[in-house]
């Protein structure tokens, strides 16, 4: 909660070369700073049950790319796998989300995010380990390492 009221979330960004996609992995602890965050930037009191929310349903992994890459190049599946390890398939799959809301520096209501898709894994192997981005030109390896996983990264528009 201190992480996301200093606007900070342990959200994993792994950046793509030109014209790939930047792969995101949000854990549940990710989303609970989120929350906190936002409720931060709103000068709302932190619920609890918007907490215990976030804290639900697994790691969830999307890929973000230029104007170009979304507009050509479909995501069928992301796996994820450990080196030297089996791979792990999502349990599930969000194909579209799109949350309204306010947006706190000037309270009208507008889209705030939208992923296309959202793969849902109900855990992640611990250390390094590969994401895997199934498209029908072929597949995108992402290296995700622990400093990676460590790093913290901005979730305000401050």
């Amino acid at each position: 909660m201190a992480v996301g009221r200093r606007c900070q979330a342990p959200v994993t960004r792994i950046p793509g070369r030109d014209g790939t996609f930047d792969v995101y992995i949000e854990s549940p602890a990710a989303r609970a700073a989120v929350v906190a965050a936002a409720a931060t930037m709103m000068h709302q009191p932190l619920e609890a049950m918007g907490v215990r929310t976030a804290l639900r349903g697994g790691y969830r992994i999307w890929a973000f790319g230029t104007d170009r890459t979304l507009s050509t190049v479909t995501i069928s599946r992301i796996s994820v796998r450990s080196p030297g390890g089996a791979r792990i398939e999502a349990a599930d799959v969000f194909r579209e989300r799109l949350f309204l809301g306010t947006v706190a520096s000037h309270g009208i209501i507008e889209p705030l995010r939208a992923r296309f898709p959202e793969f849902i894994f109900t855990t992640l192997p611990s250390g390094p380990l590969d994401v895997v981005l199934h498209m029908p030109t072929g597949v995108e390896r992402y290296r995700v390492t622990d400093e990676d996983r460590s790093r913290l990264i901005g979730v305000c528009n401050e």
